[in-house]
């Protein structure tokens, strides 16, 4: 009797050993057939752009709100305070749109590693460096994230900062790495050598960054023109279906603002390069 125990207690374990090793073959087989892409980054829905027309590979990351907060301010920003709302947002990284000088653009923080990640991914741009410029509250930031300002150079930027203008200047060490994504939707790690600086003469935009952010360093890139209205859009409900109303966190309406660009002087030379004519005068303050 208890010999027939034994030979059906080792024909059982056998039995369950046989399974458990098909089981994992069969695993194993799933797992080598399976793109090394698909092992670690499971297949997502391509996401589409409908502004901007670009197509990228994996969703951005989501917006730190359930929905999108607006914040609507007088133009001449007597009431520039209600942007408080965006503060905590733009603290925790976030990506929102606020008002300058020559236009409107998507801002996050510098430091903001998942902010740049959101905000290229929103306006679709891949395979290439995108030369986000950075919003300054004074000279001083300016020479923290950037080198080779001579007394002459200082002072052409003190004479016509704040202003309409984008100055090249090269990159110091101190700047975080710039994103870059790939073809497949992956994104790397690149090092800027030169950095586009600005300190727009914004009323509404001064108050925020100033005053309410402690001069935070934020990283801006332009809200395109829509293509039937011929201007910038700010109004969610003109095009609900538009990507960026549903993944920024808040937009700040200050009303009408040029969106002629920024004149941009490449600083990296002996003199300032003009490339391209903006809103700013050709002719630089000396």
């Amino acid at each position: 009797m208890i010999q027939n125990l034994h030979i059906l207690f080792l024909t059982f374990a056998v039995l369950i050993f046989k399974q458990k090793k098909n089981a994992a073959m069969g695993f194993l087989e799933q797992t080598v057939k399976t793109p090394l892409k698909e092992r670690y980054f499971p297949t997502s829905k391509s996401y589409t752009t409908n502004l901007f027309g670009k197509r990228m590979k994996f969703d951005p990351p989501s917006r730190l709100v359930s929905n999108t907060i607006y914040i609507k301010v007088q133009e001449n920003g007597d009431d520039a305070w209600r942007t408080m709302d965006a503060v905590e947002i733009l603290q925790r990284g976030g990506v929102g749109i606020v008002p300058t000088d020559t236009g409107y653009g998507f801002v996050t923080p510098i430091d903001s590693k998942t902010g740049l990640e959101r905000l290229l991914r929103i306006k679709g741009l891949h395979q290439c460096k995108k030369p986000m410029s950075l919003l300054c509250s004074d000279l001083s930031t300016i020479n923290t994230y950037c080198y080779g300002i001579s007394k002459h150079l200082f002072r052409i930027l003190k004479k016509n900062l704040p202003g309409s203008y984008t100055f090249i200047l090269p990159a110091k060490t101190t700047l975080p790495n710039g994103i870059i994504f790939d073809s497949k939707g992956y994104k790397h790690s690149w090092k800027r050598q030169t950095l586009g600086v600005r300190i727009p003469n914004d009323p509404v935009l001064r108050y925020l960054q100033d005053d309410l952010l402690e001069k935070t360093p934020l990283l801006v890139s332009s809200l395109p023109l829509d293509e039937d209205e011929g201007k910038q859009l700010l109004n969610c409900s003109v095009d609900e279906d538009a990507s960026w109303c549903k993944e920024v966190d808040f937009i700040i309406d200050g009303g009408h603002r040029p969106y002629d660009g920024s004149t941009v002087f490449d600083m990296t030379t002996n003199e300032p390069e003009l490339l391209r004519e903006g809103i700013g005068k050709v002719e630089l303050s000396m």
